[in-house]
């Protein structure tokens, strides 16, 4: 059809005219700018969905120094010891921030009281048809006559055997069915012992009481009552004793959490001479880990401004992700970080910035060294707020067990009128020592009050800056997250351009065929006329003879 029109031209019959290319130049006239602005959308578009590739990246490891610097653990403060083989002291609890320079001498290490039973030809051998109790406590002797045992608050377990029981099924019942008690099989040389071991601590130590209908051979291997002690202690159940600058003091245990808030302290040995345990600021490290932050942070932030940048002289490019509502958004979320309030840690809110770390005029960040230094002086808490997230009571006899999922981070004050507990002004509901808030930002908070003489206490529950960064910056690279949708529906779109270039080519060639009709008529009606002047010009010359 296009070339129609060029026939009766190339015949001399018609216009003359070059009606392709005049064809060619009216459909490229509105099929070229139409076609530049599709393939203008489609590489902006593509661009896009590169820079959200590369702006992924770049979160995704900023999130990994972030994990990185808050598995640190780091503390505005340092423990260390004298002499390690007597004791080690470190920073290893939810804060450390006191200032600690102490002597520590250790008078006893704590002991776990260890029963054992007699040889066994194998660990396979039947131990007898019965039940066994054992219950955890303090016994008053070592010796068999007037001993008396007083049973802690740990809760009794017994085990049921069958005639088919045999020692090391026996060894799994007692591990299954309690935490408070440890059971193992040993070969000593001869044959095969059962070992049971209580906890460390004087107010551990374990009883063995078979019931009445125990068969005998269960009932004369495995009695360890006041009246009866088959079992033979190996070794007494005793608490660690020590004295810190010469005040003296036990625990059951030979690590220590509860001297120094925020320290562990670990006894190794016996000391005849006081060694020395203190802290000195972490200064050095703390100081570090922020400059890790401060240039993974710019090193996104720049990223991010140059893609999200508008033109504003024809010698400058637009960002690829200029005027783009999510990228501001995780913009504005980024510079968000140094301002973040952080509750839950006492003597806050607090803030990175309080540390040093200040936003220049472009959004980046420096470290001012002497902010830093000037807050380890008066608030080292700070340094906890921003590395590490914290759950403490500031009374040892008030123990955080849970946190629900409602729990708000916060400071807590914990009262008493009469015999209920409320928290923050609301009561918690009882169950024996267990105390649960069911309301309010502590909703689904459950804790354990050991001695009804406690009378107030502050819960301190706080998550700490790096933990939220790198929650914000999960969010953002979730599966089904805001980056991933906008780049699913920017790759949706991609399909519609092809779709658009399809229907321009469809409706270009319609129009093409709509000028090739219209021009051969033209050339067709100048035919006409041209045979109608021919024959006019033949008559005339006829009349003129």
């Amino acid at each position: 059809m296009a070339s129609t029109p060029d026939i009766l031209t190339k015949l001399n019959v018609g216009s003359g005219m070059n009606n392709s290319e005049i064809i060619t130049s009216l459909v490229d006239a509105e099929r070229v700018p139409a076609l530049e602005r599709i393939e203008k959308n489609e590489n902006s578009t593509k661009n896009k969905i590169s820079a959200y590739g590369v702006l992924k990246s770049d979160i995704s490891a900023f999130r990994d120094i972030i994990r990185d610097i808050k598995s640190s653990n780091a503390a505005s403060h340092v423990g260390s010891s004298s002499n390690t083989t007597i004791a080690k002291f470190s920073t290893t609890g939810t804060t450390g921030s006191d200032n600690v320079d102490s002597s520590l001498v250790v008078s006893s290490l704590a002991t776990t009281h260890t029963l054992v039973t007699g040889a066994y030809n194998n660990s396979g051998s039947t131990v007898g048809e019965g039940s066994l109790t054992i219950d955890f406590g303090t016994w008053s002797t070592t010796s068999s006559a007037n001993d008396t045992f007083t049973a802690n608050s740990n809760s009794a377990i017994t085990v049921t055997t069958s005639a088919s029981t045999t020692l090391t099924q026996l060894r799994d019942s007692i591990n299954n069915a309690t935490d408070n008690a440890e059971a193992s099989i040993l070969y000593n040389g001869t044959g095969y012992v059962l070992v049971i071991k209580g906890e460390s601590g004087a107010s551990n130590e374990v009883r063995v009481t078979p019931s009445g209908g125990s068969s005998a051979t269960l009932t004369n291997n495995f009695s360890y009552t006041a009246s009866t002690k088959n079992l033979t202690q190996t070794v007494d159940g005793t608490d660690a004793s020590f004295t810190v600058d010469g005040i003296a003091m036990t625990r059951s245990t030979n690590t220590i959490s509860d001297l120094f808030n925020g320290y562990t302290l670990e006894l190794e040995a016996t000391s005849s001479s006081a060694i020395n345990i203190s802290s000195t600021q972490n200064l050095d490290n703390i100081t570090a880990l922020l400059s890790n932050f401060i240039d993974a942070y710019n090193a996104i932030y720049t990223n991010i401004t140059e893609m999200s940048g508008a033109a504003f002289s024809e010698d400058e490019s637009t960002g690829p992700l200029a005027g783009d509502s999510l990228a501001r958004s995780i913009q504005r979320e980024l510079r968000s970080y140094t301002t973040k309030s952080l509750s839950g840690y006492e003597g806050g809110p607090y803030s990175m910035s309080l540390l040093g770390v200040q936003t220049n005029r472009d959004g980046s960040l420096t470290l001012n060294t002497s902010v830093l230094k000037n807050s380890f002086a008066v608030a080292p808490k700070i340094v906890d707020a921003i590395f590490k997230n914290q759950l403490i009571s500031d009374n040892a006899e008030v123990e955080v067990t849970s946190i629900g999922t409602d729990t708000k981070p916060g400071s807590y004050a914990i009262s008493k009128t009469g015999s209920d507990y409320f928290i923050d002004g609301v009561q918690m509901t009882a169950n024996g020592t267990l105390y649960t808030s069911g309301s309010g930002d502590s909703n689904g908070m459950v804790m354990n009050i050991a001695s009804s003489d406690v009378s107030s206490a502050n819960i301190y529950y706080g998550k700490s800056l790096m933990t939220k960064i790198d929650a914000s910056l999960s969010n953002f690279l979730e599966f089904n997250g805001d980056i991933n949708n906008r780049i699913s529906n920017l790759t949706d779109k991609l399909s519609d351009f092809k779709d658009q270039k399809t229907n321009l080519d469809k409706r270009m060639a319609t129009l093409t065929d709509r000028y090739a009709l219209q021009f051969s008529s033209m050339e067709q009606s100048i035919a006409g006329l041209k045979e109608t002047g021919n024959y006019l010009d033949q008559m005339l010359k006829q009349d003129n003879e």
